[in-house]
């Protein structure tokens, strides 16, 4: 049986990056496929048409590919891995990172960081259900306290001292901004404000937070 031919959407994403100037290992690394098999395709893109961009030259050019290459045992432990690794991703604490070092203790052949959370992002994309949301520049930021607290040493005592962590982000450009106090009291929340919006440079129509009990005193049902 012929294998399947590769997506038109990807040959698309790595003709856009080498025209873009991309290096076939920086191609390599944002498509999530190998290099040999990206200089293959770059290859037969330029036998094709040096300039081809449609899509019957683009799957044409991708023809022989298997666009499930992953296949076998080590890819399986993978799969029955993610089953748990995304239960677990919910508790606090807990990262991809962590995830990974659990998953090599179990299986010392197993895919590198990279490859896991590529494969991870993979399984993930199509179990959510995702809406796309417009964000206009300079329109809105979205703040809160972290969940979990931080800690930091004296180092005039040594002392090992506890504090919260105030997180904001502009959800247009996605530029973040944390910022450590002691507490979540009003006086430390101004604090926190001031900061973030000298940060910024700036002040926005909106500043959107969560059910922050320094900021809302009763929330609107």
């Amino acid at each position: 049986m012929a294998a399947k031919a590769i997506q038109v959407e990807l040959l698309k994403q790595i003709l856009r990056l080498k025209q873009d100037g991309f290096s076939t290992s920086a191609i390599a690394r944002s498509t999530g496929i190998s290099r040999p098999t990206v200089i293959k395709y770059l290859s037969r893109l330029q036998e094709t048409d040096p300039a081809c961009t449609s899509t019957e030259q683009l799957a044409a050019a991708g023809y022989n590919h298997d666009s499930t290459p992953h296949k076998g045992q080590r890819y399986h432990q993978l799969r029955e891995h993610f089953q748990y690794a995304e239960k677990e991703l919910k508790r606090t604490g807990v990262t991809r990172q962590l995830l990974w070092i659990e998953y090599k203790e179990l299986h010392p052949d197993g895919f590198g960081y990279s490859q896991y959370c590529y494969h991870f992002s993979e399984y993930l994309k199509n179990k959510e259900v995702v809406m796309h949301l417009e964000h206009r520049a300079a329109e809105k930021i979205m703040m809160d306290f972290a969940g979990k607290k931080l800690c930091y040493t004296n180092p005039d005592t040594g002392e090992i001292v506890a504090c919260e962590v105030f997180v904001s982000v502009l959800p247009h450009s996605g530029l973040l901004f944390c910022y450590a106090v002691h507490s979540q009291t009003t006086a430390d929340f101004i604090t926190c404000i001031n900061q973030m919006l000298l940060y910024y440079g700036g002040v926005p129509l909106t500043i959107l937070c969560d059910n922050l009990k320094t900021a809302v005193t009763r929330p609107c049902r």
